[in-house]
Parts: C-alpha cells; sequence; structure tokens
C-alpha cells in the first residue's frame, strides 16, 4: 500500500470522526508522524478543495466536496422502477419514445424506452454502451459534471472545446439539451437531467422522427418531462 495515500485517507476519517474541526498537531499526533509531513498531506488536500482552514482558528475541516464521494442512493433498479410509470406519462402526452439514461463514466447507456403506439417509431437499442460525445443525452451528464467535461475536452482542439463549452452552458441555463439529426440522421430529440440531492443520476430523453418532432413539438416535450423531475 502507497504510505502517502494511507495516510491522506487517515487523515479524511479522523477529520469527519473527531468534530470537523482539528489541528493541524492533531493529526500529527494521530498518524504518528513529524508535523512538517501532516502539513504537506493537508496542504494537497487544501489544494485538492477537500479540506479547507478555519477563518477563525488554525484547524481542518472537511468541505463539501467530500459529498461527491458518496454514490447516489437510488440504484439503477430503483430509478427504473419509479420512473416506468412516469415515462409511460410522457410518451402518452407527447406521442414520442421517451427513456431513462445512465451515466457510465464516458459512455451512456439507455436501461428503459416507452414507445407510443404509432406506425413510424424510433429505434432505441437498450444495455448498450454508447459514447456520450456528440448527443443530446451526453451534453446533459458533460454540463453537470466539472470532471466530465474536462475529460471530454483533453481530446478536443481548441475551438471544438469553444463550442462544446458554450453548448454546456447553455444546457445548464435552460435546464435540457436538444439535438437536431446530429447523432442520426431524421431524428430528433430532447434531454432532461434527473436529480437527487442536486447530483444527477440519470436523464430522460424524448426522441422522434424529424419530419413530425420539430423544434414545437421537442419544447413542449420539455415542458412536460420538467413536470416529472
Amino acid at each position: 500500500m502507497v504510505q502517502s495515500v494511507k495516510r491522506t485517507m487517515e487523515i479524511l476519517l479522523y477529520i469527519a470522526q473527531n468534530g470537523n474541526m482539528v489541528r493541524l498537531q492533531d493529526v500529527a499526533d494521530h498518524l504518528q508522524v513529524e508535523k512538517s509531513t501532516a502539513h504537506n498531506l493537508i496542504k494537497s488536500l487544501l489544494e485538492l478543495g477537500y479540506v479547507v482552514q478555519d477563518e477563525l482558528t488554525p484547524r481542518y475541516q472537511l468541505t463539501d466536496k467530500m459529498y461527491m464521494l458518496i454514490p447516489p442512493k437510488a440504484s439503477i433498479h430503483l430509478l427504473k422502477q419509479y420512473y416506468r410509470p412516469i415515462l409511460q406519462q410522457i410518451t402518452a402526452l407527447t406521442q414520442e419514445t421517451s427513456y431513462l439514461s445512465i451515466q457510465m463514466g464516458t459512455y451512456i447507456r439507455h436501461e428503459f424506452k416507452c414507445d407510443p403506439e404509432r406506425r413510424v417509431r424510433i429505434s432505441l437499442e437498450l444495455g448498450k454502451e454508447f459514447v456520450l460525445l456528440n448527443s443530446a443525452i451526453g451534453n446533459v451528464f458533460m454540463a453537470y459534471s466539472e470532471h466530465l467535461r474536462d475529460s471530454i475536452m483533453r481530446s478536443l482542439n481548441e475551438e471544438e472545446s469553444k463550442q462544446l463549452a458554450e453548448k454546456l452552458d447553455k444546457v445548464v441555463q435552460n435546464g435540457y439539451a436538444e439535438d437536431y439529426e446530429r447523432l442520426e440522421k431524421e431524428l430528433n430529440c430532447i434531454a432532461v437531467p434527473v436529480f437527487e440531492n442536486k447530483r444527477i443520476v440519470a436523464v430522460i430523453g424524448v426522441s422522434g422522427p424529424a419530419f413530425r418532432f420539430k423544434e414545437e413539438e421537442m419544447m413542449k416535450a420539455v415542458a412536460i418531462v420538467k413536470q416529472f423531475v
């Protein structure tokens, strides 16, 4: 085991379990190391934003960023169970295919869909992993994840990064993403984030053939989905 990693995790655990307001000497004593060693480890946590120094005393406490390390309580099974009847309502109101998608690193997967009773409908494959770049679903996940956004942008050139950043800022501002035949020809879609404790856990999408699922219908679908999330 890497000693510095072990000690860093012990610092976080110690602060959390001891009043979340500890002195540097407390940390050094707990780790049984020199004060300078404890200071260097805490300095790294400060720079990463996981620890902050109290404004009034020379003590350290954990920041809200620590909560980002805790996975959402909603499992895929519970999400599907809860949103199944909701997707049925969305499809009934929009008369287009609605679906629930989750993030898997830099990939997305469609977990459940509800098709309308119409002759012409879209084809959506469940259970398969898709690269999230260049899709409305992917844009929503990127818009609400700084780490994912940075990871994707490293593979883009300067102009592409600028265009993507503008698009993702628009997603956050509007609360949805849209796609006009970009991912697949003759297919339009909208995507709305699903949050749990202010963290994105899934995306609800509505897609339809471009000849009938036009801008006006898409905006109506956004309003309908937002009623349920």
